[in-house]
């Protein structure tokens, strides 16, 4: 039997993960740029981006397929290969054209995306505490920062080619990683039938959350205005308000920031294994909002280069962390892995939803300000409220060494 330290390498799933990395870079980059560029209003493309995001909260309705008849190297390779036929039949309609048609194959586009993210989650959780926490990072590493290097890759693309070629070139890009997922030497999954019983899992798996107060505390923590990065799908559309144009933007959140992300998800993996992911999810967050501020500081070329740049590395850093917190809450004694993933992904997307409307919103009442504090209020708010209960319970940084994950009776004391 395979260490469980060890099965699959934590850097393997930087690029597993990377199909769906790519939707969301194209998501948070491309798409908003390009529609900015076809006259569509800010606050329209908020909406639009809320709308394209939802499969991140939806997809939980099909999570479950991940944990039942295949191995989830198989739905991971099943899911790539949907994903790259998808991305054909949307990119010619991007513009103001096509906008509703666009909208809604996007949103359906990102569904096997979701699927990739579930066999991932469930993969990571059955790894030991400090493989856990690599994976996590590595994984965050070619998601955020593979992500935005396609981004930048679909920009420059965009300026020579047709948006449908475009759309083929890309779909190259994703379905490349679908061959690697057989290479994972993973055993063949336990007899299951499809869906039968399958709620009543999920309902006894949310009964144990439910029960278990260190775990209840750190989902609420995952649904809290803070760590989201909701601005970054926001940031190529008020490029222009800074007089950034459509190469800055491929350098600066493409490719510099594909960088950056990468870099600021694998400091997570610096982070020893043992010290309390909570609060250092919540520090994180804090650090991303200082980034916020340097975008405050003046219209210019080099404020829009430097806040961009530290926005996305300390937002790297807060998706790295987050994810490690979801594994732990999952434990590795939970036999549908995947689905129970699924399920805290849906709890960890929600604040990026809401904070892409409430970000949108305060541009419309308070332009390119309003949506930055709007921005930064979520992460300073859930930092106070997380060093606030650290402060008066007299909790402890560092774990009980003992502690695998939340599950455990010395973690649920805390």
């Amino acid at each position: 039997m395979r260490d469980p330290g060890r099965w699959p390498a934590p850097w393997l799933f930087s690029l597993l993960i990377l199909p769906l990395g790519i939707i969301v870079g194209f998501n948070f980059t491309p798409l908003p740029f390009l529609l900015a560029q076809a006259g569509i209003p800010v606050d329209r493309i908020a909406s639009i981006s809320t709308i394209v995001n939802l499969p991140a909260v939806l997809g939980v309705l099909i999570a479950p397929l991940v944990d039942t008849k295949f191995r989830r190297r198989t739905w991971i390779a099943i899911a790539t290969f949907v994903t790259a036929l998808s991305v054909c039949t949307y990119f010619p309609l991007i513009g103001a054209a096509h906008l509703k048609p666009m909208t809604a194959l996007i949103l359906l586009g990102g569904f096997p995306p979701f699927l990739i993210g579930a066999a991932c989650g469930g993969m990571m959780a059955k790894l030991s505490q400090s493989a856990q926490s690599r994976a996590a990072s590595w994984e965050m590493a070619g998601q955020l920062g593979g992500g935005a290097v396609a981004g930048a890759l679909v920009l420059w693309l965009a300026a020579r080619l047709p948006l449908a070629a475009v759309g083929l070139c890309i779909a190259v890009l994703i379905a490349l990683p679908g061959f690697l997922s057989f290479a994972i030497p993973e055993p063949p999954p336990e007899a299951a039938s499809w869906f039968r019983g399958r709620l009543t899992q999920m309902g006894k798996e949310a009964w144990s959350l439910i029960g278990s107060p260190a775990r209840r505390w750190s989902t609420v923590l995952l649904v809290a205005p803070g760590g989201a990065g909701a601005a970054q799908s926001l940031l190529p559309a008020i490029a222009s308000h800074y007089g950034v144009g459509a190469t800055g933007v491929m350098w600066i959140n493409g490719i510099g920031g594909g960088a950056l992300l990468a870099m600021g998800s694998l400091s997570g993996a610096l982070i020893p294994g043992d010290w309390d992911r909570r609060l250092t999810y919540a520090a994180a967050g804090l650090m991303n909002a200082l980034a916020t501020l340097v975008l405050l500081g003046a219209n210019r070329p080099a404020a829009y280069l430097w806040g961009t740049g530290l926005y996305l590395i300390t937002e790297g850093l807060c998706w790295a962390r987050s994810t490690a917190l979801m594994v732990e809450i999952v434990g590795v004694e939970t036999r549908d892995a995947g689905t129970f993933y699924s399920v805290l992904n849906v709890a960890v997307s929600l604040p990026l939803l809401y904070m892409i409307r409430l970000d949108g919103w305060g541009f419309s009442k308070f332009g390119t300000r309003g949506l930055l504090w709007t921005d930064a209020a979520g992460n300073l708010l859930m930092f106070v409220v997380v060093a606030a209960v650290f402060l008066i319970c007299g909790l402890g940084l560092r774990r009980p060494s003992n502690s695998r994950s939340l599950t455990g009776d010395a973690a649920s004391a805390s």
